[in-house]
């Protein structure tokens, strides 16, 4: 299978591209509403995602990128209705290699497993033009019809970095942002300073569960642990191709989707 489904529970779900290592695969969460769907980040686009999620919703989709990398932008184009911020429509409706970071060691790691998808090649590797129908910025609203999330503006890891923050369940959904792994703000346009206050800012959010772009979701305890270690300078990726290595040397099979125990598979 493409993907792989696990239900958190009766509104939100990850979706899991299976053929994407495990350190690179992009968190796809579906959130379901009584007006219409959220999709929030829509992964290497290496098969369709759309008609996945299709075969569980018949609401109107509404797909949101918490950022232009290519990791979480390449499905984008499949949606009718794109949203993102402002500062990174550019590179969403003209997405060049370099622009959504797909370059450097990035091309130069095995990201996709050549068992799933034999044809893929990272040489020919591209995101598909995708330019936004709407922008979303600091403050405004996606109301749901039976819940809300609060759009809030965090760069530091890219200029138009978004977060979707539900103020009643205290659930804040990070992207890049934050996430329960070595963090990046060192790309072209990450602002080391900037990626500071954003992450001050969400340590005094009050969220108590944090669902990120990476990784598993964790709650307030790991997220004070993750931004003090990232202030005290201990919690940065500084070398792509050492980590990777050291990813790979951890794992029996990296592009096995991560075991997410408490999560309900359907």
């Amino acid at each position: 299978m493409p993907f792989t489904t696990l239900r958190l529970s009766d509104r939100i779900s990850l979706i899991q591209e299976t053929g994407v290592a495990n350190f690179m695969r992009c968190n796809i969460w579906h959130v379901r509403g009584r007006e219409f769907d959220l999709v929030i980040d829509t992964g290497m686009g290496v098969s369709p995602l759309k008609d996945w999620i299709l075969r569980e919703s018949d609401r109107p989709l509404k797909a949101i990128v918490t950022h232009c990398h290519f990791d979480h932008s390449a499905g984008l184009h499949e949606f009718d209705c794109r949203l993102g911020h402002p500062a990174e429509a550019h590179i969403l409706a003209h997405p060049s290699n370099p622009d959504v970071v797909y370059s450097g060691a990035w091309t130069e790691i095995d990201v996709i497993d050549p068992r799933q998808h034999p044809d893929f090649r990272r040489e020919h590797f591209h995101v598909t033009p995708a330019p936004l129908t709407g922008y979303l910025d600091e403050g405004d609203v996606l109301d749901l019809g039976d819940a809300a999330y609060q759009i809030l503006h965090l760069p530091g890891h890219s200029p138009g970095s978004i977060g979707l923050w539900d103020v009643k369940s205290k659930t804040l959904f990070s992207g890049d942002a934050l996430y329960d792994g070595e963090l990046l703000d060192n790309l072209y346009h990450s602002e080391k300073e900037t990626y500071r206050r954003t992450l001050e800012r969400i340590a005094g959010l009050g969220a108590e569960t944090f669902h990120a772009g990476h990784y598993p979701s964790f709650g307030k305890e790991k997220m004070q642990e993750i931004v003090n270690l990232y202030l005290q300078g201990r919690m940065a990726l500084t070398d792509v191709k050492s980590w990777y290595q050291e990813e790979c040397a951890s794992s029996a099979d990296i592009y096995v989707p991560q075991d997410w125990s408490k999560a309900k598979r359907v």
